[in-house]
C-alpha cells in the first residue's frame, strides 16, 4: 500500500509540474500555383511582369515553437519563435532564420503581458483584421493599406519592448518601441482595438524618429478598420494616412471589402477593393482581389485568388493562385 501511495504522489506532482509549464511545436505548409498576365502595376503576391507559371506560397510556410511556464501568484513566461521557409525547395526565405516571431514575455493575469524580441507592429493588425484574405495571396490588399509607409523592418519590428492589456470590457491595447539600433531609427507604434461579439473596431499610430536614415525619419501611419458579421456577410472597411519621403509627403488609403461563408463550416469566399492615393505623383494605385477558402477539415484548406493591380500609366497587372494550405 505505501508503494501505490508513494506512485500516486509522484503521478500527482508529475501532473502538476506538466500543468505549469507547457511547449508546442506548430507550424503550416502551403503550396500552390501562380500565373499573371505580365502587367506592370503593382500587385502584391503577384509573379511582377512575369507570364510563367510558378509554384509559391499564399502563405508563409513556418516552423514554430512557443512554450509556457506558470511562475505563481498569477505571474507567467511565454516565448515564442518562428522560422520561414519555402516547402518547394527546402530554402529558407530569409537569412534570418527565426524571421517570424521571436520574443520572450512576462504575463500577470490582471496588469497584462511586457515583452522583448521581433513582434508585429501594432499598427498591422487594424490593417490585417479588414483585409479577407489576411494579407495573404494574390487577392490580398496588402502593402497598398499601408499608405506608402514602410516601418523599420517590414510588418514586424526588430528590437522591441512592448506591452500588451488585459482585455477591458471587450477593449485592448498594445504599445511598442522597437530601439533605433544600427541603421534604423527608432519605430514607436500604439494601438486600440475593441472586439465584442460580431463587432471588430480597431485604430493605430505608428512613427520612426531619429536614426542615421534621413529619409525614413519622421514617417508616420495613422489608420483605422472595422468589421461586423451579420452571420451571412462580414463587411469591412479601412482607413489610413501616411507621412512618407521624411514626413514631406501625405498619402492616403482606403479599402472595403466582405466575406460570406458558402459551402461547409469554415469555407467562405470574399471580396475586397483598395485604393492608394500618394502625394506628389498621379500614380494612384487600386487593387480588386477575390477569392475562396474551401474548409476539408480543421487542418487543412484548398484556396483560390485573382488579384488585379491598376496603376495609373502603367498596364494592369492580373494574377491567379490556388493551391493547399496545411496546419499542424
Amino acid at each position: 500500500m505505501k508503494r501505490f501511495a508513494a506512485l500516486a504522489v509522484l503521478a500527482a506532482v508529475a501532473a502538476q509540474a506538466n500543468a505549469q509549464s507547457s511547449v508546442t511545436i506548430y507550424g503550416l505548409i502551403d503550396l500552390g500555383l501562380v500565373k499573371g498576365n505580365g502587367g506592370t502595376a503593382f500587385n502584391d503576391f503577384a509573379n511582377g511582369t512575369s507570364r510563367a507559371w510558378t509554384m509559391q506560397q499564399r502563405s508563409s510556410s513556418r516552423l514554430g515553437f512557443k512554450g509556457s511556464e506558470d511562475l505563481g501568484g498569477g505571474l507567467s513566461a511565454q516565448f515564442q519563435i518562428e522560422h520561414r521557409f519555402s516547402p518547394d525547395t527546402g530554402n529558407i526565405t530569409n537569412p534570418t532564420f527565426f524571421h517570424g516571431r521571436s520574443y520572450v514575455q512576462l504575463s500577470t493575469r490582471d496588469m497584462g503581458q511586457i515583452y522583448a524580441g521581433r513582434e508585429y507592429s501594432p499598427a498591422y493588425w487594424p490593417a490585417y483584421f479588414t483585409d479577407p484574405a489576411g494579407w495573404d495571396g494574390v487577392g490580398t490588399l496588402g502593402r497598398v493599406q499601408y499608405a506608402n509607409f514602410s516601418s523599420t523592418a517590414g510588418i514586424r519590428t526588430n528590437n522591441t519592448v512592448g506591452y500588451r492589456s488585459p482585455n477591458l470590457a471587450g477593449f485592448t491595447s498594445n504599445a511598442a518601441v522597437s530601439l533605433g539600433e544600427g541603421a534604423a531609427g527608432r519605430d514607436s507604434a500604439i494601438n486600440l482595438q475593441y472586439r465584442a461579439g460580431p463587432l471588430y473596431v480597431g485604430a493605430a499610430y505608428e512613427k520612426i524618429t531619429g536614426g542615421p536614415v534621413a529619409a525614413s525619419a519622421g514617417n508616420s501611419l495613422a489608420n483605422i478598420g472595422a468589421s461586423y458579421n451579420f452571420g451571412f456577410v462580414t463587411p469591412m472597411v479601412y482607413f489610413a494616412h501616411g507621412k512618407t519621403a521624411g514626413n514631406t509627403k501625405s498619402n492616403n488609403s482606403a479599402n472595403i471589402a466582405a466575406t460570406v461563408p458558402v459551402g461547409s463550416v469554415g469555407s467562405e469566399a470574399y471580396i475586397a477593393y483598395g485604393r492608394l492615393n500618394p502625394e506628389g505623383n498621379d500614380n494612384t494605385i487600386t487593387k480588386l482581389g477575390v477569392g475562396y477558402k474551401l474548409r476539408l477539415s480543421k487542418r487543412t484548406n484548398l484556396y483560390a485568388d485573382v488579384g488585379r493591380g491598376r496603376e495609373s500609366g502603367k498596364t494592369n497587372n492580373t494574377a491567379t493562385d490556388f493551391g493547399i494550405r496545411h496546419d499542424f
